[in-house]
């Protein structure tokens, strides 16, 4: 579902994305060509009022002259006395050419009255786009030039193929750019949608894993639960009372199983209720140690208390959050130590911080279980695995502490062990 999602997602953002870049590029390529052409036409009317001065100016079209300014500016000149082809310029055009300019020449006769008319002493000139469907485009300036013993006209050709090619090659650019962009742009989609959908995914999965984990805690007491059931309706009295506790026993697990939940429901949703207040952690630390001693000393385990000599400050914190999370570790460490351990609290207050431990010499947690002890009914290997324990504890500890934005890590007893430490403001 996530894969078929994240290409979706990929897909449309780099879609929409890819649609505006090339609209925004079509738009630029035309602004360019409009601006190319117009300038290009302009620049063209211009040099052919600077030729029709240089023309004013003499006499006659001489082949050298017409060569010279056929090379200087890619003018293709073709002048007619009374319809019939100047010598001159017939000398210097190809019969193409010749052939090209007569079809044009025609096409401004029938456009533009003034050269059919022609009368003052002055020149005059018009341009215009000619276009050979198919072929080529050229810049047209009709020409109507007097003279003393009549008026020439004519036309003045521009082929505009270079300008064609600019605007082609300009094209090509952009296309090419927009290839590449698009394509970098599919690259980001993908990475960055996947890196959107990688939280989720991993919620999701965490969720799954949660309840696959949840479901599997209930089966067992529930399955026994229901065996004790079915064996009260046919076993005496006394049986029956057996099974009764059992019951209860099952019930008791399953409660504290489902308010394990419920903790760790309201953590998810942002929800974990805090009552903060002003705390002497030393004190807390009494009260904890107090609280368990009997349950150690039951354990046959020595629990003691290492508090520093010094007044330390007060902490800003929740009284009772601090105390169960205190309470999961020295039951763990209870749990999972061994006969006539030692179980040992500490607090000391150091660079404005508050850092209280739990330290144990029991069985240890191996290395690579480290990273995993703080996640979801995570138990490790089965000597560390008790029927009391659902693999909880250490994740509703850990989501205290990240409620009070302060840390819990485990560290190696020196002499073998686990010791965990709170870290407080």
């Amino acid at each position: 579902m996530y894969k078929k999602l994240h290409r979706t997602l990929t897909f449309i953002f780099s879609g929409i994305t890819a649609g505006i870049l090339i609209i925004m590029s079509l738009f630029y390529l035309y602004l360019y060509q409009k601006d190319l052409t117009e300038n290009s036409f302009l620049s063209f009317s211009s040099e052919i009022s600077t030729l029709i001065s240089n023309l004013e100016g003499q006499e006659g079209f001489s082949l050298e002259w017409q060569a010279k300014t056929t090379a200087s500016s890619s003018f293709l000149l073709a002048f007619y006395d009374r319809n019939t082809l100047l010598s001159s310029c017939r000398l210097s055009l190809s019969e193409e050419e010749i052939n090209l300019a007569a079809e044009i020449y025609d096409y401004a006769l029938s456009s533009y009255p003034f050269l059919k008319n022609s009368s003052g002493y002055l020149a005059s000139h018009r341009e215009f786009l000619y276009e050979i469907p198919g072929e080529s485009k050229f810049y047209v300036s009709a020409v109507s030039l007097p003279r003393h013993f009549g008026t020439i006209t004519g036309v003045i050709l521009y082929d505009t193929s270079p300008l064609e090619g600019q605007i082609t090659r300009q094209r090509l650019r952009f296309a090419l750019l927009n290839a590449l962009g698009i394509f970098c742009l599919f690259l980001f989609s993908w990475f960055y949608t996947g890196k959107l959908l990688s939280p989720i995914q991993e919620a999701h999965e965490k969720q799954n894993a949660f309840i696959a984990a949840a479901s599997h805690e209930l089966r067992t007491p529930l399955a026994v639960i229901l065996s004790a059931v079915s064996a009260s309706r046919q076993g005496n009295k006394k049986e029956k009372e057996r099974f009764l506790n059992t019951i209860e026993i099952e019930v008791k697990r399953m409660s504290a199983l489902v308010q394990d939940m419920l903790t760790l429901s309201r953590a998810d949703n942002h929800n974990f209720p805090l009552h903060l207040g002003i705390v002497e952690l030393d004190t807390l630390l009494l009260e904890t140690f107090e609280a368990f001693e009997p349950l150690s000393r039951e354990h046959h385990m020595v629990l003691s208390v290492e508090l520093p000599e010094y007044s330390i400050r007060r902490c800003r914190c929740d009284r009772e959050r601090i105390k169960q999370a205190l309470a999961i570790l020295i039951s763990n460490a209870i749990s999972y130590g061994k006969d006539e351990g030692a179980i040992v609290l500490g607090l000391k207050e150091e660079h404005s911080r508050f850092l209280l431990w739990v330290k144990d010499n029991g069985t240890g947690i191996p290395d690579a279980d480290k990273p995993y002890i703080f996640n979801r009914f995570y138990r490790g290997d089965s000597s560390r695995s008790q029927k009391d324990h659902f693999g909880l504890g250490l994740c509703i500890a850990k989501e205290i502490m990240d409620a009070h934005q302060g840390k819990i890590w485990v560290e190696d007893t020196p002499k073998g062990g686990a010791s965990f430490f709170l870290e407080l403001k």
